[in-house]
C-alpha cells in the first residue's frame, strides 16, 4: 500500500454497458501527470467485519489541464476492487494513491511519420489522453488507433475519438490524419473481426490503414490484453521493432494492466 494517497470524490459516471464504466474524480491541488502514465485507485472493503483496502493501477484518460481525473474500467467477474468501482455513484469517495506509474509515455521514441496505437478493451485509456497532445503530432503526423473488443458496445469513446480527428484545438495541426479502426471480435459487424495478432500477420491491419509495419518510418504503443501483447511484440520483433535501451532509442512500449 501507498503511503502517497488521499481521498478523491466520484464526480461523474458514464455506463457504456453493465460492467463497464467511466468514472470522473476530483483532481487533489497540485496533482499532474504525463500522458500515458497510470495511478492506482484503491477502497477501503469491508468483508467479514473486518476493512482492508485494496487497489489496482488505471490509466489516465483524461488530460493534465481538465479539472478532473477520468478512468475507464471493466468490471472483473469475482473481482476485488473493479466490481465496487463500477458500482459507486457520484458523492462516494474513493482513495488516489498519488505515485505515477508506466512507461507508455511516447517522449521516449523518436519522432517518425507514423504512429500506431494498438489497444484492447479498456487499454484504449491511455490513448485517449495521449492523442490530445500537441507535441504527439508534431512527431507523429499520421497516428492509426486501433481499438479491439469482443462486443460493438465495448466501443466506447466513439464521439471523443471522432472529435479529436476534426478537431485541431485538441492538439495537433491540419495535416495531421487520424486513422481510427474499431474491431470487434465476437460478433458479426461491418469492423475487422479478427484479434489484433492475426490482422498483422494477414496484412489486413495495414491495409485497412492504408500504413504499413515500417519500421524505419514507424513507431508502436501497446496497451490491453498481455497476451495481445505478447504477440504483437513476437510479430513485429523480425520487422525491426524493438523497446527502447540504453544508448538505443527504439520504435516500440507497451504497458499490460490486468486488473481485478
Amino acid at each position: 500500500m501507498s503511503e502517497n494517497r488521499t481521498k478523491v470524490r466520484l464526480l461523474q459516471k458514464q455506463v457504456w454497458r453493465k460492467g463497464l464504466v467511466s468514472i470522473r474524480v476530483t483532481k487533489p491541488e497540485g496533482f499532474t501527470f504525463t500522458p500515458g502514465q497510470f495511478v492506482r485507485l484503491g477502497l477501503d472493503i469491508e468483508e467479514n467485519g473486518k476493512t482492508e483496502y485494496a487497489a489496482r493501477g488505471y490509466s489516465i484518460a483524461s488530460v493534465p489541464s481538465d479539472p478532473f481525473l477520468e478512468f475507464f474500467i471493466v468490471e472483473v467477474p469475482q473481482g476485488l476492487v473493479s466490481p465496487r468501482l463500477c458500482a459507486l455513484e457520484a458523492g462516494s469517495e474513493l482513495w488516489l494513491e498519488t505515485d505515477l506509474w508506466g512507461s507508455l509515455l511516447p517522449e521516449r521514441l523518436p519522432a517518425s511519420q507514423n504512429l500506431w496505437c494498438l489497444s484492447t478493451g479498456t487499454g484504449l485509456a491511455p490513448f485517449l489522453s495521449i492523442l490530445r497532445q500537441e507535441s504527439v503530432w508534431k512527431k507523429w503526423p499520421t497516428i492509426v488507433l486501433v481499438h479491439s473488443v469482443r462486443l460493438a458496445e465495448d466501443l466506447a469513446y466513439t464521439q471523443l475519438i471522432q472529435k479529436i480527428k476534426d478537431d485541431s484545438s485538441l492538439g495537433g495541426g491540419s495535416g495531421r490524419n487520424l486513422i481510427y479502426i474499431p474491431v470487434v471480435t465476437r460478433e458479426a459487424t461491418q469492423f475487422l473481426s479478427r484479434r489484433i495478432p492475426d490482422l498483422i500477420s494477414s496484412g489486413d491491419l495495414a491495409e485497412t490503414a492504408g500504413v504499413k509495419f515500417d519500421s524505419s518510418v514507424s513507431s508502436v504503443l501497446l496497451c490491453g490484453n498481455p497476451a495481445m501483447i505478447k504477440e504483437v511484440r513476437a510479430l513485429l520483433k523480425p520487422l525491426g521493432f524493438q523497446a527502447p535501451r540504453r544508448g538505443e532509442p527504439g520504435n516500440l512500449i507497451a504497458e499490460n494492466l490486468w486488473q481485478q
